[in-house]
C-alpha cells in the first residue's frame, strides 16, 4: 500500500492511507493488525521499528489501512473493544460477611520467614562474637539472608 495521487491532486481512496489506532506498542498493533486481518481488511503497522528499541525510546506506533476501509476498520476494533457494566462500577454494598479473612498460607508464612530471619540473625551474632566453631562463612550469612529478602519478595509479588 503506497499513498498517492490522482491527477486532481486528490488523494485516491483507494491507495491512501489512514490511521485508525495508535497502540501503545509494536505488539498491541500486530494483534489489532490480525484482528482486521480476521475480518478481511489489509493493514500494517508503522513506526513499529523504534517501538521495538526497548530503551523507552517515544514512538508514534500506528495502524494504518486504505481510506476506503477505514469505517470497517474502526467498527471491527470497536466490536471488540470491552464494554463497562455500569452495575459493576461503584459497588458500595457491605462486604459479604462470610467471605473468607484470609487464608492460611497469609499467616504461616510471614511466622516462618521472620522465625527465618530472627535464627539467622542470632547465628550470625554468635559467630561475629567468636564462636568460629559454627563453621559458617561471610558467604553463607549473605546467601541466607538473600534466599530470606527473595522469600519475602514472592510472598509480597503473591499478596499484591
Amino acid at each position: 500500500m503506497t499513498a498517492a495521487a490522482t491527477d486532481a491532486g486528490v488523494p485516491d481512496r483507494t491507495t491512501s492511507l489512514v490511521a485508525i489506532a495508535h497502540p501503545r506498542d509494536d505488539i498491541e498493533a500486530q494483534l489489532i493488525t490480525n484482528l482486521l486481518a480476521d475480518a478481511g481488511i489489509e493493514a500494517m503497522v508503522t513506526g513499529g521499528a523504534l517501538a521495538g528499541f526497548r530503551a523507552e525510546a517515544p514512538a508514534n506506533v500506528c495502524v494504518v489501512v486504505r481510506a476506503a476501509d477505514a469505517e470497517a476498520a474502526s467498527e471491527a476494533i470497536a466490536a471488540v473493544r470491552p464494554t463497562v457494566d455500569e452495575a459493576d462500577v461503584g459497588d458500595d454494598s457491605a462486604p459479604d460477611p462470610q467471605a473468607p479473612k484470609g487464608r492460611a498460607l497469609d499467616v504461616v508464612f510471614p511466622a516462618a520467614l521472620l522465625l527465618g530471619a530472627l535464627t539467622t540473625l542470632g547465628i550470625f551474632g554468635l559467630w561475629l562474637a567468636g564462636f568460629r566453631s559454627l563453621q559458617a562463612s561471610p558467604l553463607d550469612f549473605v546467601i541466607a539472608f538473600g534466599m530470606l529478602g527473595l522469600l519475602w519478595l514472592l510472598w509480597q509479588k503473591r499478596r499484591a
